[in-house]
């Protein structure tokens, strides 16, 4: 390849293959909503479209080859493991964790976002925070007001009801 610089030869690599995959899920992303009406798709354009121009822009550097370079004494890893942590008490915290989760989508699926959201905020700070209950009150019933008041009326969207409400038929 006479005449052409080293720098300017596209390098086909994991990477650059990865961020091209990533690209065409935010295209099919946004292209999918592009007929739905403009409330519904207003989520997909503003997550999508800035994520296709950053995709572009890093399809272009896995192309070229252009990498960041680590700063000196940072770890090749994002997640550093302590040593003052027993594995024991890791695994504790990792699995209490995990089941805020699961109770979290658990009771959205039971009784709906609207219910789920206040109770679940008030359970972890009060039984797993340990705050007092003045507090988790509070906080609780500002976090509900905020979720209430911008998503359910300002943006209007709709929440599904939980099972319990439709196998009861109270929605």
């Amino acid at each position: 390849m006479a005449g052409i610089k080293k720098e300017q030869i596209l390098k086909i690599r994991p990477q650059a293959i990865f961020s091209f995959c990533a690209l065409v899920f935010f295209c099919v992303f946004v292209y999918q909503a592009m007929g739905w009406r403009m409330q519904a798709r207003l989520y997909p354009f503003v997550i999508g479209i800035p994520m296709i121009i950053l995709a572009i822009i890093q399809v272009i550097f896995d192309l070229k080859g252009i990498e960041s370079k680590p700063e000196e004494g940072a770890a090749p890893v994002d997640i550093q493991r302590t040593s003052t942590v027993e594995p024991a008490v890791a695994l504790k915290r990792a699995v209490i964790m995990f089941a805020w989760f699961l109770g979290f989508f658990f009771g959205c699926w039971l009784v709906g976002f609207s219910i789920t959201i206040p109770v679940v905020v008030f359970s972890y700070m009060y039984f797993q925070g340990k705050e007092k209950l003045w507090l988790a009150s509070t906080l609780t019933a500002i976090s509900f007001v905020f979720y209430y008041s911008l998503f359910v009326k300002l943006l209007n969207l709709p929440f599904p009801d939980g099972a319990i409400q439709t196998w009861l038929g109270l929605v």
